[in-house]
């Protein structure tokens, strides 16, 4: 019903929250959605397929068993998978970790005469277009 990103409103406790969705994920043969609220309070909603609507998880093992599950699949137990310098599979283009833990550079100056010119591409073409 609702995909990651968009916003929907929800009642509360009597009070209407302006929720995003930030993910969702299948469990118990049911869908669920995780929602945040402006101040980045987190919400578990079930989607009701036959009714097409979304109602919210009020149990709160529940809530939190889903909201964990969803961390761990999701987002690697709340850790940032960003480029780290010990993370090799997110390697650096000009650099190389290697097996002993160190960083071997790539590029160590700036000296790309060894470059071809365009001039060069330009002969290249041209002398197989003669053929």
């Amino acid at each position: 019903m609702y995909a990651v990103g968009e916003n929907f409103e929800y009642m509360i406790e009597d009070e209407e929250y302006d929720i995003s969705v930030i993910g969702d994920i299948m469990m118990f043969g049911d869908e669920y959605l995780i929602g945040e609220d402006i101040e980045g309070k987190r919400y578990v909603f079930i989607y009701i397929e036959n009714e097409e609507t979304v109602e919210l998880v009020d149990d709160l093992d529940e809530s939190s068993d889903i909201l964990d599950n969803w961390e761990e699949e999701y987002l690697a137990g709340g850790i940032d998978i960003g480029d780290w310098d010990d993370d090799s599979y997110y390697e650096r283009e000009d650099k190389i970790t290697t097996g002993s833990g160190s960083t071997e550079t790539y590029f160590e100056d700036d000296d790309f005469s060894d470059i071809e010119t365009e001039e060069d591409i330009d002969s290249f073409i041209s002398g197989l277009m003669e053929e």
